[in-house]
C-alpha cells in the first residue's frame, strides 16, 4: 500500500465541510481527490508516520498511476528527512501537515507550495557568497558547504520567541549534532542559558543576521 487509507479517510471527512472545496474524497491506497471551487482539482497522498518520514515512506506514493501534488502526514509533529523532502520536491510536489495542505490548496499550483520560513532560510543560505552548496538533512536542519576551504557548518532552525537552553537541548535530541542553533524569529532574544547550552555541545546559538556574518569566518 502506498499511503495510509485510514488517515486519508479521516482527512476527507475532516475537510468535507470546508467551503473552499466542492468535494473531498478518499479514493483508496491513501490518496485523496480534492475538487476546488476556484482552481483545478488536485490529488494528495496521506501517510501516518509518527517519528521520522524517510525516503521509503514517500517514494511508493509516486511509483503508481497517480502522482500526488501534496503529501500530508498525520500526526503533525513529525520530522521529515532530507531524502524524503528531496523525493517529494523532485516529483514535483509539496509536503506538510493538514494545516499546510489547506494553505497549499489556496495556490493555483499546489505542488509549488513551500513552508514560508523554511523557504526563506534555505534561499538565504543558497544565495550567501560564502556558500557553494546547501544540503537539507532534515526539515529544520541544513548543512552549508562553503568555499575557500572553510569547513561545512550544520545549522538547525529553532522557532522560539526567547531561545532557551531547553530549546537548544530539544533540537540536539531531535536532530543530533549541529554547529549552530539559529533563532528564526526576528523578535525576542537568545538567553544566556541557551548560549551556554550550545557551547557545552561545541556549538553556537545565533540570530539569523549573526549567522550570515559568521559564514564568512573560519
Amino acid at each position: 500500500m502506498a499511503g495510509d487509507e485510514g488517515v486519508a479517510k479521516w482527512i476527507a471527512e475532516t475537510l468535507q465541510n470546508d467551503q473552499r472545496f466542492k468535494s473531498v474524497s478518499a479514493v483508496g491506497a491513501g490518496y485523496i481527490e480534492i475538487v476546488r471551487k476556484d482552481h483545478a482539482p488536485f490529488t494528495a497522498a496521506a501517510i501516518g508516520i509518527r517519528e521520522v518520514v524517510l525516503p521509503g515512506h514517500v517514494a511508493p506514493l509516486f511509483s503508481g498511476g497517480r502522482s500526488p501534488q501534496f503529501v500530508v502526514n498525520v500526526p503533525s509533529k513529525v520530522i521529515w528527512s532530507g531524502g524524503a523532502i528531496g523525493i517529494i520536491h523532485d516529483a514535483p510536489a509539496a509536503f506538510g501537515t493538514l494545516g499546510e495542505l489547506t494553505r497549499a490548496a489556496r495556490d493555483e499550483i499546489v505542488s509549488s507550495y513551500r513552508h514560508r520560513e523554511y523557504k526563506f532560510f534555505e534561499r538565504a543560505f543558497e544565495q550567501h557568497g560564502a556558500v557553494r552548496e546547501v544540503t537539507r538533512l532534515y526539515d529544520k536542519i541544513f548543512q552549508l558547504h562553503r568555499y575557500r576551504g572553510l569547513k561545512d557548518i550544520t545549522v538547525v532552525l529553532v522557532d522560539a520567541y526567547d531561545m532557551s537552553a531547553e530549546d537548544v537541548r530539544n533540537a540536539r535530541e531531535l536532530y543530533g549534532r549541529f554547529d549552530a542553533a539559529i533563532k528564526i524569529s526576528s523578535y525576542g532574544s537568545i538567553t544566556t542559558a541557551a548560549r551556554e547550552a550550545a557551547a557545552s555541545m561545541g556549538a553556537e546559538a545565533l540570530k539569523f543576521g549573526d549567522l550570515m556574518g559568521r559564514l564568512n569566518k573560519p
